[in-house]
């Protein structure tokens, strides 16, 4: 999806700062104007004259808090809707920050470079026309109620989309050269199926080249023809217990949703329809659909962002300005609630691992699960370092 440019608003009683962002922005072609306000009296009056797509504001500001005008201006029916990046000179001051206005959407560290700059602010003006055009597509004629791409919109934001309008039909995501079928039924996900039978079974005792009978080879073709998973197949041609068959396709279609977190970019759409009649064999759907994304980011065993976190044990795991409060919306399990309750904006990976006594890709994996569901961000080291 191509962006058009936005005009962007950044408040900051530095000079010199104003100057950089003006001079990184002059030839962005995300950005059709900047707008530039001294104080924080400046930035609402323009923020309300102007209407910008996008705020950068400084923390500190000489006649308010940063976090304060955030407020402000989310408390204004007019100003509300408008995303926000909150810049500090303190990595530790603004990461342990509790702050809940949803408005805030991202965090910067000064000194930041350009590339840094222009990337969060492409993102975030990328996340939101995406997040717009998903909204206004919804009531438009055809069944297809959205279509969209990773690029642009993580795939947690389309997720979270159908629950909260509680839709039912089939969200289908291309994966290199499959297709995954997530089946949801009023907001909520009931199974996960794909036409390619040995993607499905990949890693399973089920998963055979050898000789197969009748009943094995005619499940496997009804899986390629309906979607209708292997396993219940089994289960209705008496191979397999039922419960044991629910048990399974509800944990295989977690492993293959899994694989979607591991990819740099997939597309995807949700066609609302009626579900077919395999659907009532499943598992109860998860009443909250950040449980089911959780339990589907257990399954990732290793990823580039689980290698980067790694690889720099002085990083520092902080929440995200809405993530402890959305942290009460999942039912982490213990070993994650651990880590968990070490995050306060200032230990490090290191420091975390020594006091559970845990090895770092463990602690790793749990913080890349948080991570993805936007409830933590993992701050490098370098931008914590004491500035000379």
């Amino acid at each position: 999806m191509k962006l058009l440019p936005k005009n962007v608003l950044a408040i900051d009683d530095s000079l010199t700062l104003r100057k950089f962002i003006e001079k990184s922005l002059a030839h962005e072609d995300c950005v059709n104007r900047l707008l530039l306000a001294p104080d924080a009296k400046t930035g609402l009056e323009l923020a309300q004259a102007a209407a910008p797509d996008l705020i950068l504001c400084d923390y500190t500001l000489p006649d308010m808090q940063g976090d304060e005008l955030c407020r402000r201006l989310a408390e204004n029916s007019e100003t509300a809707h408008i995303p926000i990046i909150l810049m500090s000179s303190s990595g530790r001051e603004i990461a342990a920050l509790s702050l809940n206005q949803s408005n805030i959407v991202r965090l910067l560290v000064k000194p930041f470079s350009r590339e840094l700059l222009v990337v969060t602010i492409s993102y975030v003006l990328s996340h939101w026309e995406q997040q717009k055009t998903v909204e206004e597509t919804v009531g438009n004629s055809g069944s297809i109620l959205m279509r969209g791409s990773t690029d642009a919109s993580p795939m947690c934001s389309a997720l979270r989309f159908i629950a909260r309008q509680e839709l039912t039909g089939i969200l289908r995501v291309a994966v290199k050269k499959d297709t995954f079928h997530a089946f949801c039924q009023k907001g909520t996900v009931r199974v996960v199926s794909t036409r390619n039978v040995e993607s499905y079974l990949e890693g399973t005792p089920y998963l055979t080249n050898g000789r197969k009978s009748l009943i094995w080879r005619k499940c496997e073709d009804l899986q390629r023809q309906t979607l209708s998973p292997f396993l219940l197949n089994l289960a209705q041609q008496g191979v397999l217990p039922a419960q044991t068959a629910k048990t399974l396709t509800d944990v295989y279609g977690h492993r293959l949703f899994a694989r979607i977190w591991t990819e740099p970019s997939v597309n995807y759409e949700f066609e609302e329809a009626a579900l077919p009649a395999f659907i009532d064999e499943c598992s109860p759907a998860r009443e909250r659909m950040n449980d089911w994304i959780l339990e589907s980011l257990r399954n990732v065993d290793f990823s580039d962002d689980i290698r980067t976190i790694v690889e720099d044990p002085f990083g520092v795991p902080v929440f995200t300005p809405s993530g402890y409060r959305q942290l009460q919306e999942v039912r982490p399990q213990q070993d994650e609630w651990e880590v968990l309750t070490q995050i306060n904006g200032g230990t490090s990976l290191t420091e975390i691992c020594t006091r559970l006594q845990v090895q770092p890709d463990s602690v790793a994996r749990k913080i890349f699960c948080f991570q993805r569901l936007g409830f933590l961000d993992y701050w490098p080291s370098y931008v914590l370092q004491p500035q000379n």
